[in-house]
């Protein structure tokens, strides 16, 4: 529901409008492969670009009509380059993420099967001692012991899609390719929501702090639980995050965390609000020490995360060794695209899956 009360006007195609940007024509509204927060972003692309996520309305002025009718061009404020900060050294930034490695007291409870797979409900002991959330997937065809993928989504798993829907949309063909997927459930996710009452603190905050100290420790417990596991192989870990995943919670875990042998990121890039941060919890002070290979998945005309002002900085942070795939599309990349460039660098840094 718009805020004017009206229904249905989000998805279907991205609206193509007539106001120009430095990289195009505007495109608001969000399309049928678009995560729900994308419907309150506005991208651009050129005018010969084609594709089946954006459409467009014909117009007809009045004769009467005078001035640009709306159709003003748009200038986006550009940002400033990112660098870390100095005030503060990465071990000083590590110490306060560590944790203790606690008895998991882990439990399946729940298993679903399909033709393709096996899904385990998993509970462990997480962060502050609750009791955390993941969904762990075994592919069917191919023989143990599994490579791993761990996954965090973007925004939407928070309020529109469950962690199910996540992995079964966007993760199936490398489960159906032979690798292993573990998805966490963080606090506020769907499956873990906060309070009615609850507001996310300010990321200039302590408070927010706790939230992504907290985070980060459930997929760290994540990590320990399937090296408990004699159906994984656990020396062959790779992290896929998703816009928010790739980005604010992607780069902190897989800087803190060495037990990663491969890194992709998919939409994600570099906020200028974080440069307002604290520095023990501000992404950009851990992107550099990423130690894993790292690919980055990112559309050209990328409406969340614009690639030369936000995205191609998170390039620029990162050590080698490191690749970046651009595509000719925005924010999500489809299938037919990730499906092949994914597949080929976990060939590559995991190794290939046993058949």
């Amino acid at each position: 529901m718009s805020p004017f009360g009206c229904y249905n006007m989000a998805g279907n195609v991205a609206e193509w409008c007539l106001n120009e940007q430095a990289e195009g024509f505007s495109a608001p509204g969000g399309s049928w492969q678009d995560p729900a927060y994308m419907f309150g972003w506005i991208g651009a692309f050129p005018g010969f670009y084609s594709s089946s996520t954006v459409g467009f309305r014909c117009v007809l002025n009045s004769p009467q009509a005078t001035g640009d009718q709306g159709a003003m061009r748009i200038t986006k404020e550009e940002t400033e380059a990112f660098a870390p900060s100095r005030e503060v050294s990465f071990n000083v930034l590590l110490s306060h993420y560590r944790y203790d490695k606690t008895p998991l007291n882990a439990q399946v409870i729940e298993a679903t099967e399909t033709n393709e797979w096996r899904r385990e409900k998993i509970t462990y002991v997480g962060a502050n001692d609750e009791r955390a959330l993941a969904y762990l997937y075994l592919p069917k065809n191919f023989p143990p012991p599994w490579q791993v993928i761990q996954f965090v989504p973007g925004d939407d798993a928070f309020f529109g899609r469950s962690i199910p829907a996540y992995v079964e949309t966007l993760l199936a063909p490398y489960i159906k390719s032979g690798r292993a997927v573990l998805a966490v459930v963080l606090k506020g996710h769907l499956e873990r929501e906060n309070s009615p009452a609850y507001k996310r603190p300010s990321g200039k905050s302590v408070k927010y702090g706790e939230v992504i100290v907290n985070w980060t420790t459930d997929l760290r417990r994540g990590l320990d639980y399937l090296e408990t596991r004699t159906d994984l192989d656990a020396s062959k870990i790779g992290f896929c995050g998703v816009s928010g995943g790739a980005s604010r919670d992607g780069l902190i875990v897989t800087a803190v965390e060495t037990r990663y042998r491969s890194v992709i990121l998919m939409g994600g890039g570099l906020s200028k609000s974080w440069t307002e941060w604290l520095p023990e919890f501000n992404p950009v002070n851990f992107a550099p020490h990423i130690r894993a290979p790292k690919l980055l998945l990112n559309g050209r005309y990328d409406e969340v995360f614009v690639f030369k002002t936000e995205a191609e900085p998170l390039y620029k942070l990162l050590l080698e060794p490191k690749r970046l795939a651009l595509f000719d599309g925005g924010h999500f990349a489809s299938l037919e695209v990730a499906v092949p460039i994914v597949n080929g660098w976990l060939d590559e840094t995991l190794g290939p899956v046993k058949h």
